[in-house]
């Protein structure tokens, strides 16, 4: 097939306007390929093909057609190096949202909500804005007994259709797509299990059963299984959606989600992407430190599970943690002073709470000692990042 020309000794394009800046509602016009983002700053990729390496903070994302959102890939955090990407210059782009709102987590689903009555009010979250999805999820009613499938090495991929998106959807805010995975016994599906039960189904799908591309029998013969869903969170609070992520907060600790509406007692977590910006011991200790630095790491900083057992960010589908790493100095005869940390690498988080901080030495030059980890106060919130977008062939 045809592809662009290159060879040794052709160059890269140089960094260039794409657009001229007088045509209405046109992407920006660039002419670097070094872009520095604020925390809570996002920037549309210009159309056409580039090499972009995200910087340590931001991540790059794409306009979900189903939730009408700006959606993050799990690995998001982790994705440092060069990536190629085809924009159409409006549905993806690269966001600092260190510091911002990015998601809620339903802790309680409540009872008699209706969609056009309930609503979510924010408190301290920076501007963003919300929206609640009540009902259509889904849940497992069976393998249909006629036909459980036959002949299957392994378990077959079950392929759940999207829910309407909100300018085809009854409840006028679209939904989120339900995932999940079978189980095979003797060669037979003998059950399904909900990754994500989904939101805002105005009826339950009809899934389709795949043989996987890998099983031993896939030549042999395999009868295709059939499985049943079914609604069954009439009423209930089955997602929330985040469609304005806003400014970086003062304090995530007092970032709180309402909702209202016709029924009771539904709840919601609102979490925040957040990364370490100090860390300070206030009380130091002296002890066979060696000469080494000290290394501070970082546990926890996770959603909290919710009310909706299979929940994507829980499960670590939807946004995978990165600890932070922070250098301690070791002074005079193998002590650690109070000091502040040097931080290497701030980490990432989706919590509206500090990780905890633990502090590693290197056994190998370092004898014992231990230090009070309360002592160390992990400050957090955002930072600025930088990017480089190159033009690709």
């Amino acid at each position: 097939m045809p592809a662009p020309l290159s060879g040794p000794g052709i160059g890269l394009n140089l960094p260039q306007n794409l657009y001229p800046t007088e045509l209405n509602a046109a992407p920006y016009d660039f002419s670097t390929n070094k872009i520095a983002l604020a925390p809570g700053e996002q920037l549309p990729v210009p159309a056409g093909t580039w090499y972009i390496q995200l910087g340590l903070y931001m991540v790059l994302q794409y306009l979900d057609p189903v939730t009408g959102i700006w959606s993050t890939g799990s690995s998001a955090s982790y994705g440092r190096g060069m990536i190629y990407v085809k924009s159409d210059g409006f549905n993806v782009r690269i966001a600092n949202l260190t510091g911002c709102p990015t998601g809620g987590v339903i802790t309680n689903q409540g009872g008699s909500y209706v969609q056009a009555t309930t609503s979510i009010s924010v408190t301290g979250g920076g501007g963003s804005l919300w929206t609640p999805i009540v009902g259509g999820g889904l849940g497992f009613s069976s393998v249909v007994t006629a036909n459980a499938g036959a002949g299957y090495g392994v378990a077959p991929i079950v392929f759940i259709p999207a829910p309407p998106p909100a300018n085809a959807n009854a409840n006028g805010v679209g939904g989120i797509q339900a995932t999940g995975f079978c189980g095979i016994a003797s060669g037979t599906v003998s059950g399904f299990t909900f990754t994500n039960p989904g939101a805002g189904y105005p009826t339950a799908p009809t899934p389709v059963v795949l043989p996987n591309p890998t099983d031993p029998n896939i030549n042999v013969g395999i009868t295709a299984a059939t499985l049943s869903f079914s609604i069954v969170t009439g009423g209930l609070l089955t997602g929330v959606l985040c469609t304005n992520n806003g400014a970086p907060l003062s304090n995530p600790n007092n970032f709180t989600l309402t909702v209202s509406g016709a029924g009771t007692n539904g709840t919601i977590q609102g979490i925040a992407m957040q990364t370490v910006t100090t860390a300070s011991v206030s009380t130091g200790a002296a002890a066979g430190y060696g000469t080494v630095s000290a290394l501070v790491t970082t546990v926890g900083g996770v959603p909290p599970q919710g009310s909706i057992t299979n929940n994507p960010d829980y499960l670590r589908l939807a946004w995978l943690p990165r600890p932070a790493q922070i250098g301690l100095t070791v002074t005079g005869a193998g002590s650690l002073a109070p000091q502040l940390g040097s931080i290497y690498d701030g980490g990432l988080f989706n919590t509206n709470l500090a990780p905890g901080a633990v502090i590693l030495l290197n056994n190998t030059l370092a004898g014992t000692g231990s230090v009070n980890t309360a002592a160390i106060a992990l400050t957090m919130g955002s930072t600025t990042d930088i990017c480089t977008m190159q033009p690709a062939p």
